[in-house]
């Protein structure tokens, strides 16, 4: 009983409700989210550590998305109505339909269980490895990455490939062709710098995603990162931690709003004068 009584008291939950988020927003003032109920530190220091291994994760895959999503569908806007653009829109529409779980699950039997070429889950091996802790950490790295990656990837390339069909048919994109300009140079240098306005959106509102981490994929391969840490939260009711970790998505989802602004006013600067 007295064990209940002392964490009735630390956290205090014998106060009055109103009392509760006044004592609860003073600490947030002063960069105070709480304590973790199950792990007894800061939640504080709970989301650094996680959100450095949810970087590690996420960030590489989403990037790697933006780049050959954006690629590949700008190939497929040149080659409209041909076999290539038939080939690049079935490949991401079958990946789009794909759940993540299930293509997560796919890679574990096929690489890790069939093959045996890399790990099912966790960030580190236990017990005797061959590789060093490097290595070891790349190989944990690939399934999960490269899920997120064949996730992501159909997005970006359905909105860069309408995109630039749609712009495309510009008169500027007429007046380019009439000038002389190669249909490479057209593409590169007048379609594609304008069809990346759309593109920088979607990525800059996935920003949130990048910090609070990918929650099927880092439940599916028992990743250590942000997302299966709200998981964990809510499966044992960790309120403080639950709290901090919905409250640094918000204020990045705020960031990513800011920084693609910024990047908007790069991409196209007649955005200032509107």
């Amino acid at each position: 009983m007295l064990p209940v009584i002392i964490a009735v008291t630390t956290y205090g939950l014998n106060e009055p409700l109103h009392v509760r988020l006044k004592l609860y927003l003073g600490k947030l003032l002063q960069g105070d989210l709480g304590m973790s109920y199950k792990y007894q530190r800061p939640v504080s220091d709970i989301i650094s550590e996680k959100m450095k291994v949810t970087i590690m994760l996420v960030l590489i895959s989403e990037l790697a998305a933006i780049v050959a999503g954006t690629a590949l569908g700008a190939i497929a806007a040149r080659y409209e109505g041909k076999k290539l653009d038939m080939i690049i829109s079935n490949a991401s529409m079958m990946l789009y339909c794909m759940p993540v779980y299930w293509m997560g699950m796919l890679f574990i039997l096929f690489f890790a269980v069939k093959l045996k070429w890399l790990p099912s889950s966790g960030m580190y091996s236990f017990g005797i490895v061959k590789y060093s802790k490097t290595v070891d950490l790349i190989r944990h790295l690939i399934l999960p990455s490269l899920t997120l990656f064949l996730v992501n990837i159909p997005t970006y390339i359905k909105l860069a490939r309408s995109t630039v069909v749609e712009i495309a048919q510009e008169d500027y994109i007429r007046t380019a062709r009439a000038i002389g300009y190669s249909e490479k140079k057209v593409y590169r240098n007048h379609a594609l710098r304008n069809a990346l306005l759309p593109t920088v959106t979607v990525a800059g509102m996935s920003l949130s995603t990048v910090f609070s981490g990918a929650l099927l994929t880092e439940t599916v391969f028992s990743w250590p990162g942000m997302g299966r840490m709200i998981y964990d939260g809510v499966a044992m009711r960790d309120y403080p931690l639950i709290m901090g970790g919905f409250l640094v998505t918000t204020v990045l989802v705020v960031l990513g709003g800011l920084i693609t602004d910024i990047i908007y006013v790069y991409l196209d600067p007649r955005v200032v004068n509107k």
